[in-house]
């Protein structure tokens, strides 16, 4: 009996294909199934209006559950935030002189997410502010048909 395999996209490695998994493109590897269900999420995130307003409001109901949870974790992992004072010297230290404000935000690509939605709010930032989330100012914009 013959064997048909693929190389996984994840881990490169060539892999004997599952029979009951068609089109298989990622082997049965915990870090390589959660790359695959990460990509989908991404995905999904971007093409989805439905499954991004469950997130968002799946996330505002976990954050008002747990209130004060990052204050706790960073004072519980100095480690993390020593990392993080590092990375963000490392950041502001290659950032362009007079870069605008969404040209160096850690999630520079979470406004794509939003563009498209209508009934989502929108943050407005100095330009010249340099730091991430300095001076937000949350909006609701909501288009106006013209005809």
């Amino acid at each position: 009996m013959e064997h048909i395999t693929f190389q996984c996209a994840c881990c490169r490695r060539i892999r004997r294909r599952n029979p009951r998994v068609k089109n298989q493109r990622y082997c049965g590897d915990k870090r390589c199934q959660q790359a695959r269900k990460s990509k989908w999420q991404r995905e999904k995130q971007q093409t989805d209006p439905d499954y991004r307003t469950n997130k968002n409001e799946s996330q505002r109901v976990w954050i008002q559950k747990n209130p004060g949870y990052w204050k706790q974790y960073r004072r519980r992992h100095p480690e993390y935030c020593e990392r993080n004072r590092k990375m963000q010297r490392i950041r502001e230290r290659n950032r362009p002189k007079n870069a605008a404000c969404d040209d160096h935000l850690a999630k520079m690509d979470v406004s794509d997410l939003f563009l498209n939605d209508p009934t989502e709010s929108y943050f407005i930032c100095p330009a010249e502010s340099g730091l991430v989330k300095s001076d937000v100012l949350a909006v609701k914009i909501i288009p106006i048909s013209s005809g």
